[in-house]
């Protein structure tokens, strides 16, 4: 009875040892498969801004490449393993956009960049892809939506420290963005409304910022000169596209007075290029109501 114990103590001794080698050269795998991957990604890792070049228009625009730790099954003690990834996060800088997340994959080989955006809808003229290539400190390569190609991108690194975004400091820092936006574009611009090639009467239109809590948004006043009440004076919601080319600037006016009972709505549309606003302007009780050009005031 006895000799079958020492034996039985000897062989879990001898399981005890092939299993601690198994772990010291598990984790030692594990280690050296990491430190592999940071050393690949530690290439290509940090912000990179430049330009997205479309059909229409060049966009300002930041490319921030990071690392994050992905979960990916147990080793055999029962401990999660980790493995390190590169992922993305893209954002138009002017005009303002806010940031999406991408999943990235970075070939070291044929130094390919891909990214994939990781939003689960997205719409037809959405980032999809980023099909890129590293070329020294520079990123180059091309943005596509499901529709197709959306531009050509050509970055350059700013800065080899990155952070991972989100929380409310990227918030906060896309809103300031957008609100900095809006602000260049406030202000009143004087002009008259033109039928058929003469001048029915003046009107201004002044545009100004809001906040709602930290969120900006634009919004004006129709005015009349012949008006001086105010009595067909408009209250307006404006919807800015700084990304076409020209800008575009639509503006949404309910009446001033008592605008939840009156079905009236007047719509501007115009392109808005320097200081001046040109376009026209309908109403949906009379339609088309007139061209104009309206010249920001110094």
């Amino acid at each position: 009875m006895m000799k079958k114990l020492i034996l039985a103590s000897a062989l879990l001794a001898l399981v005890g040892c092939a299993f601690d080698k198994d772990n010291a050269t598990n984790n030692a795998r594990e280690v050296e498969e990491r430190q592999k991957l940071m050393n690949k990604f530690s290439r290509v890792v940090g912000y990179y801004t430049g330009k997205l070049t479309t059909s229409a228009a060049q966009q300002d625009v930041e490319l921030r490449l990071f690392t994050l730790e992905d979960q990916g099954g147990t080793n055999s003690s029962g401990e999660d393993r980790y493995r390190v990834v590169l992922r993305g996060n893209y954002k138009k800088i002017n005009p303002v956009g806010p940031g999406f997340n991408f999943k990235a994959r970075y070939i070291e080989e044929t130094a390919e960049l891909i990214l994939t955006n990781e939003a689960g809808t997205l719409g037809v003229d959405d980032i999809h892809t980023i099909n890129a290539k590293v070329v020294g400190q520079k990123i180059v390569g091309e943005v596509k939506s499901i529709s197709g190609v959306i531009g050509v991108l050509d970055l350059a690194l700013t800065s080899s420290q990155t952070k991972v975004p989100g929380g409310s400091n990227e918030e906060n820092e896309y809103y300031e963005r957008l609100s900095r936006q809006y602000n260049a574009i406030a202000g009143t611009y004087v002009g008259e409304n033109v039928v058929d090639g003469k001048v029915t009467y003046q009107f201004s239109i002044s545009l100004q910022v809001v906040k709602t809590g930290i969120v900006p948004q634009l919004i004006g006043e129709f005015k009349r000169q012949d008006d001086p009440e105010g009595n067909v004076s408009l209250t307006l919601t404006a919807v800015y596209q700084p990304e076409l080319s020209p800008a575009v600037l639509t503006l949404t006016g309910k009446p001033r007075y008592n605008p939840n009972n009156s079905p009236y709505q007047g719509t501007f549309q115009g392109t808005l290029v320097g200081d001046e606003y040109k376009g026209s302007w309908r109403t949906n009780i009379r339609g088309f109501e007139g061209e104009f050009l309206l010249k920001k005031a110094k």
